[in-house]
């Protein structure tokens, strides 16, 4: 079983990956456990992350019964080019595995495994490459599920430990992406301690955990805060860290409107949403169209079509399964209501738009947002002379783009988040101060450093739509995660976009969140000095993901489940279309 094989290698060197994802909670009646998201570090390197929710088991209320370990715990890992996983462990009262359900993609092959277990071991059906596979894990007693990809299992052995009250933990577990049996030993100490996390001294308790798995032992330091969930997670091999970020908006974003969930259910009144899809490169591109409530036979809409930024963003502009407040759902009904018709759509490659969305340019790019506006401007309810772009990040350089070209003249632009550099020194930027909010040394900063500067050499000279990792590359950590998507990547590294903008003759609003911590103040600043006829527009508290957040600006990288969108950042956009499209307002 070959694949297998190089699985077990996961096992004791875990890379990670710069992807935003949060998986959906297990349905429960009681209330699901907290998101917490870790940044995987291997060595200096910030490439990857993963996350997890524990559900409890209800408490038996009647008795007072302590249901000790027993419940669901819902997880994902994402490193670009190589893992996209989530997974569901549902435990006994003792920690030890009931079933487990790992689903995903490993190095883009598909990979489904379902793992039962009773009293005679592990019994797994492993479907993988169109194939289906039964294997036999005979154990005589219980298991616990580690994997070295995914943090639940290490969660609830460090539970276990600290349950144990100082006493040493020895457990049998199983590896389930290896298909492997081990053992493992777990030691609470039983003092709290002063443990130094993002800025901040908490008080901490400190498990040390020790595997075994095919002869190779395998050490590891778990932080527990005062929740017994995990904080910081080291393994002296490979050095590899899980560092879990801060709270993710704190509840301040979704306070004032009841939450996300509340606002949609209230604007969809406004709106009437449609299915529409175009044919651009080859491929068949999916949209939804959001238009104010009324009789489109006989009135027309300003609309805009949205660009989405990187990654996997879906219709409703979450990034599963870390973001998921629907950001881009709630701006087309905020804007809805105001009278504006918005297009969403997912890019190439993105489902359920078809296609290979790592071999894609910039230029594949501008040439579908061309097919979207032809499209759009015959659609019932749409006012062809009035049709906008609203570009979020990598999207907005998109729109830059597509219109520099000459391929789209747009009514109007908006530009949210959108950079105001080249796209490789923003790449720079955004690794290196990530490894430094967790934690990295001067030293392993230097490494970061000089990991990027030969993977974006590596990029520019490339030719293909993906990097070989040969040579130097085979160890760069940085090559490995953004590897995958080198043609477009070359491709926005042309690119200048002050120069872009700066030839531009077209109403233009610029937002950007002074909070924004993947792009920052300075890149709207640039942009505005480029083109000095463009709104620019700094919301004090608005984010990357369209929401406030009152706090540290850190609190808000990701964006809570229910988090509301900016009412700053609605009424920016608002505002200057009403005033560039004069008879567009309501």
């Amino acid at each position: 079983m070959k694949r297998t094989a190089d699985l077990s290698r996961a096992l004791v060197v875990t890379i990670s990956a710069l992807a935003l994802s949060a998986s959906a909670l297990a349905q429960s009646d009681v209330t699901p456990g907290r998101l917490h998201v870790y940044d995987l570090f291997q060595g200096p390197a910030n490439l990857g992350e993963t996350g997890m929710a524990f559900t409890p088991v209800e408490q038996a209320s009647d008795v007072g019964a302590d249901v000790g370990l027993a419940g669901t715990s819902d997880s994902y890992v994402t490193i670009p080019g190589l893992l996209d996983l989530t997974a569901e462990l549902t435990v006994g009262v003792d920690g030890s595995a009931v079933t487990y359900h790992l689903a995903g993609t490993v190095q883009g092959v598909a990979i489904d495994m379902q793992v039962e277990f009773g009293d005679e071991g592990a019994a797994m059906t492993l479907q993988q490459a169109g194939q289906t596979q039964e294997i036999a894990l005979p154990a005589a007693g219980p298991l616990y599920v580690i994997d070295n990809n995914l943090i639940d299992g290490m969660q609830v052995l460090a539970r276990a430990a600290m349950l144990a009250a100082g006493e040493e933990v020895e457990v049998a577990i199983v590896v389930p992406q290896a298909a492997m049996l081990g053992s493992a030993t777990a030691t609470a100490n039983e003092a709290a301690e002063d443990f130094e996390h993002l800025g901040e001294t908490i008080e901490v308790t400190r498990v040390e955990v020790t595997m075994t798995v095919a002869g190779q032992v395998i050490g590891s330091t778990i932080y527990l805060d005062d929740d017994r969930d995990i904080v910081v997670l080291e393994q002296p091999l490979g050095a590899v860290r899980f560092v879990r970020r801060a709270s993710a908006g704190g509840d301040d974003s979704a306070a004032a409107g009841g939450g996300a969930s509340e606002f949609l259910a209230a604007a969809r009144q406004c709106v009437t949403v449609t299915e529409v899809s175009v044919a651009s490169t080859g491929e068949t591109l999916a949209g939804l169209l959001t238009l104010p409530v009324g009789d489109v036979g006989e009135a027309t809409h300003p609309t805009l079509l949205v660009i989405p930024g990187s990654g996997a963003v879906d219709l409703a502009g979450n990034s599963l399964p870390v973001i998921r407040n629907s950001g881009l759902e709630q701006l087309a009904y905020a804007l809805g209501c105001r009278g504006y018709g918005v297009l969403r759509i997912a890019k190439l490659g993105i489902p359920p738009s078809t296609g290979d969305g790592n071999a894609v340019t910039l230029d594949t790019y501008a040439r579908n947002t061309a097919d979207w506006l032809a499209m759009l401007a015959e659609q019932p309810g749409v006012d062809p002379e009035r049709i906008g772009i609203i570009g979020h990040s990598e999207g907005g350089l998109v729109a830059l783009h597509s219109i520099a070209t000459g391929l789209v003249e747009p009514a109007a632009l908006v530009l949210v988040a959108t950079p105001g550099r080249p796209i490789d020194v923003l790449l720079a930027e955004q690794l290196l101060a990530r490894a430094a909010e967790g934690g990295a040394t001067e030293e392993e900063l230097a490494a970061v450093q000089t990991q990027t500067a030969e993977a974006i050499e590596a990029i520019r000279s490339s030719t293909g739509t993906r990097l070989e990792l040969t040579g130097a590359l085979a160890d760069n950590q940085v090559a490995q995660a953004f590897g995958h998507a080198a043609g477009l990547l070359r491709s926005q590294m042309e690119q200048d976009p002050t120069a872009l903008i700066a030839g531009l003759d077209l109403p233009i609003l610029i937002v950007q969140g002074e909070k924004d911590l993947q792009v920052l103040p300075l890149d709207g600043q640039l942009l505005a000095a480029a083109a000095p006829s463009a709104t620019l527009v700094t919301p004090p508290d608005l984010t990357h993901s369209f929401v406030d957040v009152i706090g540290p600006a850190l609190e808000g990288l990701v964006p809570a489940p229910d988090a509301v969108i900016s009412d700053a950042l609605v009424g920016a956009i608002g505002d200057f279309l009403g005033a560039v499209l004069d008879d567009a307002q309501p």
